[in-house]
């Protein structure tokens, strides 16, 4: 079986370096085996179906219920065309279609994945960092030199006319030195509201309107993490053990910059009108995950399965109460659908 691939494109490298069931299974147990997954970049999962995005441009889409998964279709292809990608990276689902993110392109298909229409990025939007905000879109991109990478949040018309710069982050390190640990900022929309989640010494999400005007702040709890020789050993251990990289390692470990502390996240979601985030907190082989309500209280902190570092794809997901993830089963050479309740 091909084995997955990280994506270790130049500025991908510039980035990272910075179900429903009638009966619930038990806690890890295995929901399906994936015999169509070769490469798996994302998971979703909404409305009784799961989709995933192989490393490349096409997806397949499964039926979840109480008979077990049942695989439907791929769907997407490389290219330059109406419905095709140069590298597909997410899919979002809403209530009646599919938005999935290109580089250049926001691509709409029907929740069975068949194309409707597509609209042309003309603005920077890296790694499928646009999202749509009622009839606006709110997009984050990044800018790298040699002696900082600058992010940036804007919010834009349906015509991508600017109407308000919502912030901007600079991380002191440019192209010469990759931070694996850098401070997280990103926006994330729920409903007709924008949420943009800054983790670095403290944790804050602030929220937006349609319109971009600022609503309010939540702190949320969650402290930097002190450097130790174990923490830097758990964050670098998997690029060591890349295929990609084991043979440039030693040149490539002298680019490596790690702070004495750690952002209080790596992750942020909004899943259930619930904040769901994911620390530097390592356990064997899993990673803790605290959820707290839109008030920032905290509702419970809990270690899950490890999936890898998020440069190389999110391989888990939150869908009613519970954390679905991808396992490869290397003496199967198959892929595996496992799950967790969590709520």
């Amino acid at each position: 079986m091909k084995a997955r691939q990280p994506l270790f494109r130049f500025s991908w490298l510039l980035f990272v370096f910075s179900i429903a069931f009638a009966a619930k299974p038990a806690p890890g147990e295995l929901v399906a085996k994936l015999p169509q997954v070769l490469n798996p970049f994302f998971i979703t999962i909404a409305d009784g179906r799961l989709y995933i995005v192989e490393n490349s441009s096409t997806a397949h889409i499964y039926t979840v219920g109480a008979k077990g998964v049942t695989f439907v279709k791929t769907f997407g292809r490389q290219g330059q065309g109406p419905g095709e990608f140069d590298f597909m990276y997410l899919i979002r689902v809403f209530k009646d279609h599919l938005e999935i993110p290109g580089s250049q392109k926001l691509a709409r298909f029907s929740l069975e994945g068949e194309y409707i229409n597509e609209v042309k990025l003309p603005i920077g939007a890296f790694k499928g960092g646009i999202y749509r905000l009622g009839e606006n879109y709110v997009a984050k991109d990044f800018q790298f030199d040699s002696k900082e990478t600058t992010a940036t949040i804007r919010l834009y018309d349906k015509n991508f006319k600017l109407i308000t710069d919502i912030g901007t982050r600079k991380e002191p390190r440019g192209i010469e030195k990759i931070n694996l640990v850098a401070d997280y900022y990103s926006p994330r929309v729920a409903g007709d509201q924008m949420f943009v989640i800054a983790s670095g010494k403290e944790s804050t999400v602030t929220v937006y309107d349609r319109n971009g005007v600022r609503q309010r702040e939540i702190r949320l709890p969650l402290e930097p993490i002190k450097m130790t020789a174990a923490l830097k050993e758990a964050i670098i251990k998997p690029l060591k053990e890349d295929s990609e990289l084991k043979s440039r390692w030693k040149d490539f470990e002298k680019r490596i910059y790690i702070p004495d502390h750690t952002p209080g996240l790596d992750y942020f979601d909004i899943v259930d009108a619930k904040f769901v985030t994911r620390t530097y907190k390592y356990q064997q082989n899993s990673v803790e995950f605290v959820i707290f309500d839109q008030q920032g209280r905290e509702l419970r902190r809990m270690f899950l399965p490890h999936t890898g570092r998020l440069s190389n794809g999110i391989l888990f997901c939150f869908y009613q109460g519970r954390y679905f993830y991808l396992r490869e089963n290397s003496e199967e050479e198959v892929w595996e659908l496992h799950s967790e309740k969590v709520w």
